[in-house]
């Protein structure tokens, strides 16, 4: 099992998370682009970057970041 520091960021593909196609690393819970508190505009490669999200089920807070398709 991960640690929390390491579950804080998870990389995932851009169109599985518009999808609601990505799992909570805490719950399981699928979350997607209703759940963004903030867009990070600042790691690249294509705006928006990244994403911080929270978790609807357990109200945890992780950064999404967007990787290749």
């Amino acid at each position: 099992m991960q640690k929390i520091d390491e579950r804080r960021r998870i990389t995932v593909d851009r169109r599985a998370f518009n999808h609601y196609e990505i799992a909570c690393p805490f719950c399981g819970e699928n979350v997607g682009p209703r759940f963004v508190t903030r867009e990070h505009l600042d790691i690249p490669p294509n705006p928006p970057y990244a994403a911080t999200v929270r978790c609807p089920r357990c109200k945890e807070e992780f950064e999404v970041l967007f990787g290749a398709s």
